[in-house]
C-alpha cells in the first residue's frame, strides 16, 4: 500500500514527494513493476517509468533482467546502512565523550567526514566558565580542523587527491593551511604521532586535538576531538589531552562493529 500521509502539509514539491512515496513502496515488497506502481500511486505509466529510470541512473533501483521488475538498488541500501552505522557510532560514543570531557575538563565532540568538510554529530560541553561551546550540527572545512585532519590522514594519497580535486582550501583564519602540499605534510605528521592538532586554524582563539575512530574492520568512521581556548592550550595541555583522546578513541574502535 502506498504510504501516503493522511494530510499533506503546504509547500510539498510534487515530483520529490512522488519519488519518495515510490521508494517507500519497497518497505513491504521486494519487486515493483511499472503497472503496479502506476495503479497504486495514481500516476501514468510514462511518469512512473521516468521516475524509475532516473532512480536507476543513481543506483537507487535496479531492474531485474528476467522479470523486468525493479528492486531496491545498492545506493538505497548503502544509505540505510550508513544511517544505522552512524546511529550506532553516536550511541556508543556518547558515554565515552562524557568520560573524556570529565577527564580533560574541555568540550568534546564526535565528528564525521563529509567530502572536504567535517560535521559535528555529537558533543558534550565543558563545565568550565571559560570554554569552547558545543558545535553539534555545524560543518567546518576539514583541512582547518583537528577532527578533519585526523580523518583525512587515514586516506591514501590518491583518495586525498580525488577528494580535493577542484576544491580551494579556504582560510578561516590567518593560521589556516591553504595549499594541498602543506596539508599533505601536516597529515604525514598526524600519521606519525597518531593525533591531529588545530592551533587556531578554524577559529582563531580555539585549539583542538583529535584522533580518528575506526571500526573493527579498520574503516575510519569518525573522529573524537577535544577543544579548548588557545589561552590555556600549551604543549603540556596538548600532551595531556592527546593521551586521553588516544585512549578513548581506541576504546571506541574496540566497541564499534
Amino acid at each position: 500500500m502506498d504510504p501516503e500521509p493522511a494530510a499533506r502539509p503546504p509547500g510539498l514539491i510534487g515530483a520529490v514527494d512522488n519519488v519518495l512515496r515510490l521508494l517507500r513502496l519497497f518497505e513491504d515488497r521486494e519487486v515493483l513493476r511499472v503497472n503496479q506502481v502506476s495503479r497504486e500511486m495514481g500516476l501514468s505509466r510514462s511518469t512512473v517509468h521516468r521516475m524509475l529510470t532516473t532512480l536507476g541512473h543513481h543506483r537507487f533501483v535496479v531492474q531485474d533482467e528476467h522479470s523486468r521488475g525493479y528492486r531496491a538498488g545498492p545506493a538505497l541500501v548503502d544509505i540505510g546502512l550508513a544511517v544505522v552505522q552512524n546511529m550506532d557510532v553516536r550511541a556508543r560514543a556518547y558515554q565515552a565523550l562524557v568520560r573524556l570531557r570529565d577527564e580533560t575538563g574541555e568540550t568534546v565532540h564526535l565528528a564525521t567526514l563529509r567530502g572536504s568538510e567535517v560535521l559535528y554529530v555529537e558533543g558534550v560541553e565543558s563545565a568550565q566558565v571559560v570554554k569552547t561551546g558545543a558545535r553539534v550540527g555545524w560543518t567546518f572545512p576539514a583541512h582547518a580542523t583537528a577532527a578533519g585532519k585526523a580523518m583525512l590522514a587515514q586516506l591514501t594519497e590518491d583518495e586525498l587527491t580525488a577528494r580535493y580535486a577542484g576544491v580551494t582550501l579556504s582560510a578561516p583564519t590567518e593560521r589556516s593551511i591553504t595549499s594541498l602540499g602543506a596539508l599533505r605534510a601536516e597529515l604525514a605528521e598526524v600519521r606519525r604521532c597518531g593525533y591531529a592538532v588545530n592551533d587556531g586554524e578554524n577559529e582563531k582563539d580555539v585549539c583542538g586535538v583529535a584522533v580518528a575512530v575506526k571500526d573493527r574492520q579498520g574503516r575510519t568512521r569518525a573522529a573524537v576531538v577535544v577543544t579548548g581556548p588557545r589561552s590555556r592550550a600549551d604543549q603540556e595541555w596538548i600532551d595531556r589531552v592527546s593521551r586521553s583522546t588516544l585512549r578513548v578513541a581506541a576504546d571506541l574502535t574496540d566497541a564499534i562493529v
